[in-house]
């Protein structure tokens, strides 16, 4: 029955007026019998936001008969089939979307299992104007007389995995809406899942702890100085049956995490590779430290993938093993992850400041087709300090896309709200992982108009001044609250924009207090160098700006700690920096003053 429907529809789809167009405000949707729960939150996502957009919720139905009339029907089946002549849906890439629009009819679908709700939500975006700023704020524009055009449009993300690893980021809807698959992300089926790993960077110890191994095989850790040690050390990877008991561990954990597809076999977070003979003679022979991990990357991808096919061997390319080898390539199945953690981020890593670095992905990108990299953008030591990489994430995501980096993960203050416009960078982020080659300081200006309002233009003046201040500073992940690009002078005329863009919002509530926000990051420098401050200011002449340091302390906690009505989704600022000091710690750790 339901295929003579589909056939009836298909008729009537062919007597159509190819140039017509869809109302959102009088269509149905119209799911079909195979849809999975995806394509149902998809649906509803669709139903939710047209309902905002034109004041009038489109019903949802699975019966086919709403095809005669003008519908849109959300993922993949025998309809979506019926408006797509000639398109071969078994080809579709997993996260590719796939709209269509003729006549009266429109089908939303995509890949499976997240294609789907991606074209919805690109829909939404790029068709209709919605914004998904953080989980807190969005803009969705009010427009009776939306229409959607004919169209015959399909789009796929430019990197394979996309992790925009900041806190608020991890939201399960924010995630879906704005493109990122991160595996720290709360993508749950529904929301179509995510690049699932079975463990995620430094699993040597992990794989081989050395309380269960070291005594009975001493063999199988680094030779350091002539000692075999398991104390902030690494594996002897080279070690042949070391590698057969990786192979057993990694087997048993996939076994055990059947839905994952990345597979960590990488180095301890410290340095002391192993400095046995045979060891030394490979990345001797390769010229790098990193033909010790790659090897064994190698070794473990080669034995796993007669039953593990669909499973790839993540390793890192990182400090000591940051240098590609001369010749030593990986495997179709491992995945080389190059981090730039010494990297200067007041300038994109393409610049001569970041040659190093530049010339390392340009080497790994001749060598595999698999290449990931892990990114840093925030000030590990003080979350709340300036760190103004704002201008050179874009550019450096356009370096990557162009040197064929298949995966990014962008790390920023992940342990809770509270990073340096933590909102902008994950924003801006998340549209270039999806598409590298738009103009990132249009992005920018896009956000900055729809989260500050009124005070945008103030707020990108802040940008500006901090970011020409610390192109004379190493911006590293961990720049002290002394560096010169926060001495007076700057963080005086930093306060002084910002008061005035709050000035400009002060009506909005909502609008006032992300400014407020912004300015958590001008206190916390401030309070840091309070004394020091102060003798600048008077040897300046000029008027010192705070009544008593216990004031500037209480609305300091007290931004970091209220949750307003009007951004429910906001959590308190928990961590001001990665190794967990807590804003009232901060506070008591402050030297006497007022």
């Amino acid at each position: 029955m339901f295929d003579r429907v589909v056939i009836c529809c298909l008729a009537l789809l062919l007597t159509a007026d190819a140039n017509s167009q869809i109302s959102a405000r009088s269509c149905q949707i119209l799911l079909q019998p195979n849809a999975s729960r995806s394509d149902f939150r998809a649906a509803i996502e669709l139903q939710s936001h047209l309902s905002q957009i034109t004041g009038k919720k489109p019903p949802i139905t699975t019966n086919a008969k709403a095809w005669r009339d003008s519908a849109i029907v959300v993922g993949q089946g025998p309809l979506a089939k019926s408006l797509t002549a000639g398109f071969n849906w078994a080809k579709l890439g997993n996260e590719q979307t796939k709209v269509v629009v003729k006549g009266r009819r429109m089908v939303v679908a995509g890949g499976k299992p997240r294609g789907t709700l991606y074209a919805v939500d690109r829909l939404l975006s790029q068709r209709a104007g919605v914004r998904w700023w953080t989980p807190w704020a969005s803009k969705i524009p009010i427009n009776p007389n939306l229409r959607f055009n004919p169209m015959d449009w399909s789009e796929s993300p430019a990197f394979e995995s996309r992790d925009t690893f900041w806190f608020h980021a991890f939201d399960g809807d924010w995630a879906v809406r704005n493109g990122s698959n991160g595996f720290s992300a709360k993508l749950d089926e529904s929301r179509g899942g995510k690049l699932e790993y079975e463990g995620f960077v430094h699993t040597y110890y992990p794989l081989i702890p050395p309380a269960k191994y070291f005594a009975s095989h001493p063999e199988w850790f680094s030779l350091i100085n002539g000692k075999r040690t398991a104390d902030n050390a690494q594996l002897c990877t080279t070690n042949p049956e070391l590698r057969k008991a990786i192979v057993e561990e990694v087997k048993t954990r996939l076994r055990n995490n059947p839905r994952a597809r990345i597979v960590s076999v990488s180095q301890n977070d410290c340095f002391n590779p192993c400095q046995c003979p045979v060891c030394r003679a490979q990345a001797n022979q390769q010229g790098s430290d990193s033909a010790l991990v790659l090897d064994l990357a190698n070794y473990v991808a080669e034995q796993i993938e007669p039953e593990f096919p669909n499973v790839a061997v993540d390793t890192l390319a990182y400090q000591w093993s940051r240098h590609p080898p001369r010749t030593m390539r990986p495997r179709k199945n491992v995945i080389v992850r190059l981090c730039s953690i010494e990297c200067n981020f007041a300038y994109p890593l393409d610049s001569k400041e970041n040659a190093s670095f530049g010339d390392d992905i340009r080497g790994w990108s001749k060598l595999t087709n698999r290449l990931y990299v892990w990114n840093y953008c925030t000030d590990f030591a003080n979350y709340l300090q300036p760190h103004p990489d704002y201008f050179t994430i874009g550019p450096t995501l356009q370096f990557f896309a162009a040197n064929g980096v298949k995966g990014v993960f962008e790390q920023g203050a992940y342990q809770s709200t509270g990073g340096n416009m933590a909102e902008l960078k994950a924003w801006v982020t998340a549209q270039m992982l999806w598409n590298p080659k738009q103009d990132p300081n249009a992005l920018i200006r896009a956000f900055l108009q729809g989260y500050y309002g009124q005070a945008a233009p103030k707020v990108m003046e802040y940008m500006k001044l901090l970011a020409n201040e610390a192109k004379s500073w190493n911006l590293t992940f961990a720049s002290s609250v002394a560096a010169t690009f926060l001495r007076y002078g700057v963080m005086r005329d930093a306060r002084k924009i910002l008061l005035e863009a709050r000035q400009k919002v002060s009506s909005n509530a909502a609008l006032a207090w992300r400014v407020d926000q912004l300015m958590t990051s001008v206190d916390y420098v401030w309070l840091s160098r309070w004394g020091q401050f102060k003798i600048e200011t008077e040897k300046a002449g000029e008027t010192w700006p705070y009544a008593n340091r216990s004031q500037l302390e209480t609305r300091f906690l007290k931004l970091l700690s209220d949750v307003p009505r009007f951004a429910k989704q906001w959590t308190p600022v928990t961590h001001i920096n990665e190794g967990g000091l807590t804003p009232a710690d901060f506070i008591r750790r402050l030297p006497p003053g007022n």
